[in-house]
C-alpha cells in the first residue's frame, strides 16, 4: 500500500474529470460490495456443512480453516476499502476532494478534515491533523 509521508490535498476542478472520479469511485464501490456478498455466501455455505458445528467430525478443523480464510479475506478488503480515497470516512460522501491525514492514515473529504482539524485543535491535539 501506498504510503504517504505528508498532507496532501486532491482536488478536481474540472466538472467532466469530477464526473470520471466519481463514477469510477461508484463502480470499484460496487466491486467491493460484490466481492464481500460473494465472501459472505461462501462463509454460509460452510456453516450451512455437514460437520461445521461437530467438533468430531472428521472435516470440522479443514471447514473452520477454511472459514478463517474467507473472513480473513473479508477484513482485508474492508480495511483496504476504509483506509482508500473512494469515500471519506465522517460523511461517508464519495463525490468530494480528498485530504489525506498522514498522522491518522487516512483520506477525508476536504469539509470533514478541517472540521476535525479545528475540532483537534480545541481539544489539544493539534499534531493529530498537520
Amino acid at each position: 500500500m501506498l504510503r504517504l509521508k505528508k498532507k496532501r490535498t486532491i482536488r478536481i476542478k474540472s466538472p467532466q474529470i469530477r464526473k470520471i472520479r466519481n463514477e469510477l469511485r461508484i463502480l470499484l464501490q460496487r466491486a467491493i460490495s460484490s466481492e464481500l456478498n460473494k465472501l459472505s455466501d461462501e462463509e454460509s455455505k460452510l456453516q450451512q456443512s455437514n460437520g461445521f458445528w461437530d467438533e468430531n467430525h472428521p472435516s470440522y478443523e479443514t471447514l473452520h480453516r477454511e472459514m478463517r480464510k474467507l473472513t480473513s479475506q473479508g477484513n482485508n478488503l474492508r480495511y483496504a476499502y476504509n483506509a482508500s480515497i473512494l469515500k471519506c470516512p465522517v460523511c461517508m460522501k464519495i463525490d468530494k476532494d480528498m485530504t489525506f491525514n498522514p498522522i491518522l492514515e487516512k483520506w477525508y473529504c476536504v469539509d470533514c478534515y478541517e472540521d476535525n482539524k479545528t475540532f483537534q485543535i480545541k481539544q489539544g491535539h493539534p499534531e493529530l491533523y498537520p
